[in-house]
């Protein structure tokens, strides 16, 4: 009789919790919070690169993640200026007309921004809508948020970058000859660029202190990774072996260009490479011995996209946020590669340079 009345009270408890999770589960479904809608806009100064490319593509990717979890239902605009100062004001005050919960401008650098905080500030007084306005760049030391007009800035520094790659560069000259000399090359960006400028004076800051560290040539490449290979052909002309120890590239296409004018012409391995970036081809060639180092950081206009939600959420945000650059070298390229960490391409997903450069 117990037996039995044990048995009848399992199955009654086993059919209570049956129930309940089936009220449980039609009760989140009928009650249950409705996604967020957030509409983002990014302006994109350019996709034609890879570093920028990718930033848009992580962004893409970011969004997808996020409305995959179900808390929010993210709308993203995005758009390219293709390196037009005039297409990208044009870009910012249209997605400001689409009334954009959330505003990232990716850009070459803070000096693409003033002027555009008054829009900002008129599209907020009209709509009533808080709008997040975050800067995805390259950030100068002393960042000035108020005067970009942004909520908070988030980038990376390309004068840390230039001081990395300095740095590694004097030692290395120190332990060839027991002093602080030796014979640079310089294959720089685009002139007047945010990035050329911080690479430049980032690297003269560590270089400056050495006054026999001689730049012997130096010539703008535009980023381009037949200019580099062009140049460094002219550059091993010029000087015979031993008549150089390192050429610095502004980026990495300009350090892959060179490498292969010197694969080109035997001289492998006679002088330092170095890049700037972090792009796969480069990192396979570190790998492989081929090139020195590379000075690479984080894309962050994704990062900026969880910042600006975190702000509508009413978490605090520093108003300045710096992402972490890296040196890579044989010592910790293997590390990176699998990590996926500062590296601008997915397997399978390069954008490369003949494109880049069509």
């Amino acid at each position: 009789m117990l037996s039995n009345l044990n048995i009848k009270i399992k199955k009654a408890s086993l059919i209570g919790i049956f129930v309940l999770a089936i009220m449980l589960f039609y009760g989140s479904v009928a009650f249950g919070e409705e996604p967020k809608e957030l509409v983002v806009g990014e302006a994109e100064w350019s996709q034609k690169y890879p570093a920028s490319y990718h930033n848009a593509q992580a962004l893409r990717d970011k969004v997808e993640e996020i409305n995959e979890q179900g808390k929010y239902k993210i709308e993203l605009i995005q758009t390219d200026a293709g390196g037009k100062r005039e297409k990208f004001v044009a870009d910012i005050e249209d997605l400001l007309v689409q009334q954009v919960d959330i505003l990232i401008l990716s850009a070459r650098g803070p000096n693409d921004y003033p002027g555009w905080k008054n829009l900002v500030e008129k599209q907020k007084a009209e709509t009533g809508k808080p709008l997040v306005y975050a800067c995805s760049s390259k950030l100068p030391v002393d960042v000035d948020t108020e005067q970009m007009g942004v909520d908070f800035a988030m980038g990376t520094s390309d004068i840390n970058c230039g001081k990395v790659i300095a740095q590694h560069l004097a030692g290395y000259l120190f332990c060839k000859y027991g002093e602080y000399k030796g014979n640079v090359v310089k294959l720089r960006g685009f002139p007047g660029t945010a990035s050329d400028s911080g690479r430049e004076t980032g690297f003269n800051s560590v270089i400056d202190q050495y006054p026999d560290i001689v730049t012997v040539f130096e010539q703008t490449a535009h980023y381009s990774r037949m200019e580099g290979y062009q140049l460094t052909k002219t550059v091993l002309q010029k000087f015979e072996p031993g008549g150089i120890d390192a050429v610095y590239g502004y980026n990495d296409d300009i350090g892959m260009g060179t490498l292969q004018a010197a694969k080109e012409a035997g001289r492998a391995g006679e002088f330092l490479i170095y890049g700037v970036g972090g792009q796969t081809d480069a990192l396979r060639a570190i790998q492989e011995g081929d090139l020195t180092g590379i000075a690479a950081y984080k894309q962050t206009a994704a990062d900026c996209l969880v910042k600006a939600i975190d702000m509508i959420e009413g978490q605090r945000v520093p108003s300045v946020i710096v992402a972490p650059d890296i040196f890579i070298t044989t010592g910790n390229v293997n590390t990176i590669l699998r990590e996926k960490a500062y590296t601008p391409y997915k397997v399978g997903e390069d954008v490369h340079w003949d494109w880049v450069n069509k």
